[in-house]
């Protein structure tokens, strides 16, 4: 998953609309509410990155057990 990161949820205006864009930390909310989601790598993404250029996200990868 990609997040803009931030530690408490905040609206993000876009494209003219409102409350449909969100930074906050989905990644902890859902490793909270999921316990048995683990973390197995994370990262960032940078916007001035001349190799990647895009927005300032931060990244995560999580891995859920197979069912039962």
């Amino acid at each position: 998953m990609a997040e803009y990161y931030f530690p408490s949820p905040v609206a993000i205006p876009d494209r003219g609309h409102a409350d449909r864009l969100f930074k906050r930390d989905f990644a902890g909310e859902l490793m909270k509410r999921h316990t048995d989601v683990r973390l197995l790598d994370y990262g960032f993404v940078y916007h001035a990155d001349a190799n990647h250029p895009q927005d300032d996200l931060t990244w995560f990868l999580l891995e859920k057990p197979a069912p039962r």
